[in-house]
């Protein structure tokens, strides 16, 4: 059971790029589908965390918990497109010939799509961790929560620096900040709602 939310939890990365080309291509019955099995896979880790005890559940509570803040990170990502699209836009610049592009322009088109679905399942995943986690079990699944948010200030100080740089340098602000900055303020919020 552990390892089906672990394998499920990679599975769902994979089938959201998946359901972003479809959807931005056209097919939205298969997109559709894909949906569905995302939320059938969510709904058996709240049924699966219901069925375990002691060891097991705190670790499907690690995964859910952990992949949370994994989500939110990529969901950041991948809304926050200005450094990618600033990259794409110079080497279609400098290489219009070069046969990336086409799978970088794809990238843009779908990343906010990916963004909105990984947003959802960060949500839910914390929403499960939160309905599913005993009080015995609550200080070890935080216990790592202030390192995180130290480290996440830690990436914000220097994100901010290297921004601030870049625009003095080259006249242009990435806010490539925004990532570390959203997922320490998610982590902060789920150890209010976890705690």
């Amino acid at each position: 059971m552990i390892y089906i939310v672990l394998i499920s939890l990679f599975i769902m990365f994979y089938a959201v790029r998946a359901i972003s080309v479809l959807k931005n291509a056209g097919f939205s019955l298969l997109s559709f589908l894909i949906d569905i099995l995302i939320l059938i896979a969510l709904i058996s880790f709240y049924y699966i965390a219901g069925k375990l005890e002691g060891r097991d559940l705190d670790n499907v509570l690690f995964f859910t918990h952990l992949g949370s803040y994994i989500y939110m990170y990529i969901a950041i990502k991948y809304f926050w497109i200005k450094p990618r699209l600033l990259i794409y836009l110079i080497q279609k610049n400098e290489e219009p010939e070069n046969e990336e592009l086409a799978s970088k322009e794809l990238d843009l088109q779908t990343s906010r799509i990916r963004s909105i679905y990984y947003f959802i399942i960060s949500i839910v995943l914390l929403v499960i961790t939160k309905l599913k986690m005993p009080d015995n079990l609550r200080e070890d699944q935080l216990s790592m929560n202030p390192i995180f948010i130290l480290i996440g200030i830690i990436i914000v100080l220097i994100w901010l620096a290297i921004d601030i740089y870049r625009k003095k340098k080259y006249d242009i602000f990435l806010f490539k900040t925004i990532v570390p900055l959203v997922v320490t303020i998610w982590i902060i919020i789920g150890t209010i709602i976890l705690g």
